[in-house]
């Protein structure tokens, strides 16, 4: 998807509470020909320019009782924006029933002219904002004077849900952003959609599984070294750069050397696919683009503030303990410093 010269064509805004006395709806949309387009599409557009794991909408009887599916059909087919803005609205309201579900304001844009390949679509913004930032701003008065105000708004940094629904030639393929760290509620109970398979969604699956099952099981329950955590995030790496295709199960012996910790790692992608509500395929395509990991995870932290990063696997590094100073030793070998 080319977002270069999309642009708002409208945008509504209501403001969600699970106390429904202050819930807002609003009957009226924003005055575009007021608001700056260039900031709109830095707001709203620029932080799906990172997304690249595609979502299609899917219900389990039938699509035709998918809510936010047949509410931004029919803004796509020219239904009334504001009354559909207001569905779809209504909508999150009855499906956030859990109490840890935040306050915050819903936006609803509609955007013209995304780029798919050589055609030019339209699209659907969902979008929930759920804090808000304090920041100055200064004014000049009549008589040259300077003033400083304290005032609070938002920043697309603070964008705590988001879907962009595109209408493509074939079907709609959404985009989602989701900063909460079970996403089921947003994607699922809401948005009612699922990842749409392909090379990308396929790849990146594959690395989230492997950070999760080293951060939630491995790391937090302490079943291996630090470095052998490093050493399975690098080695799937590693070896996914390497490969045009991948077989899972073939990693996974691999990768996991211990006959236990493979099983339990067997035991936490049922878990993890049952959850997610994926099915992933046994081989597929690698896509480069999704093979990318958070530093941290390549890090081993000790305890004299000294911080390890292994960007690599080898046997270049050793771990051990010192019985006369009673205490833990890494010895790293290199052949030169650079």
């Amino acid at each position: 998807m080319d977002f270069k010269e999309a642009y708002i064509d409208k945008m509504i805004c209501h403001r969600f509470s699970l106390d429904k006395h202050k819930c807002l709806i609003n009957h009226i949309d924003m005055d575009m020909a007021k608001l700056d387009q260039a900031f709109l599409k830095d707001f709203f557009i620029k932080p799906f320019n990172r997304e690249k794991v595609q979502y299609s909408f899917v219900h389990s009887v039938d699509l035709k009782y998918n809510i936010v599916y047949n509410t931004v059909v029919d803004i796509f087919n020219g239904g009334n924006f504001i009354d559909d803005s207001i569905s779809i609205f209504k909508y999150l309201d009855s499906v956030s029933t859990m109490p840890t579900i935040k306050d915050g304001d819903i936006f609803i844009v509609k955007i013209e002219d995304v780029l798919d390949e050589d055609t030019y679509c339209e699209a659907i913004g969902i979008y929930k904002i759920e804090s808000k930032n304090e920041f100055i701003e200064t004014t000049v008065d009549s008589h040259g004077n300077m003033g400083v105000s304290v005032k609070t708004g938002y920043t697309s940094q603070k964008i705590n849900k988001a879907c962009l629904i595109v209408f493509t030639k074939d079907m709609p393929v959404g985009f989602i952003i989701d900063k909460s760290k079970d996403s089921k509620f947003w994607r699922q109970d809401f948005l009612g959609m699922e990842n749409k398979m392909t090379p990308y969604s396929q790849s990146k699956g594959l690395v989230r599984l492997m950070e999760g099952f080293v951060n939630d099981k491995l790391s937090k329950e302490s079943l291996v070294s630090k470095s052998e955590q490093v050493r399975i995030i690098n080695s799937s790496i590693e070896l996914l750069c390497k490969s045009d295709k991948i077989n899972v199960e073939e990693l996974q012996s691999e990768v996991f050397q211990d006959t236990n910790i493979l099983n339990m790692f067997e035991e936490y992608r049922k878990a993890y696919e049952e959850h997610e509500k994926i099915n992933m395929e046994k081989s597929f395509e690698i896509d480069k683009k999704a093979l990318t990991v958070p530093k941290k995870l390549r890090k081993i932290k000790l305890d004299d503030n000294v911080e390890l990063c292994l960007m690599k696997t080898g046997n270049f590094i050793e771990r051990g303990f010192d019985e006369n100073s009673g205490r833990n030793y890494y010895k790293i070998y290199f052949s030169k410093e650079k």
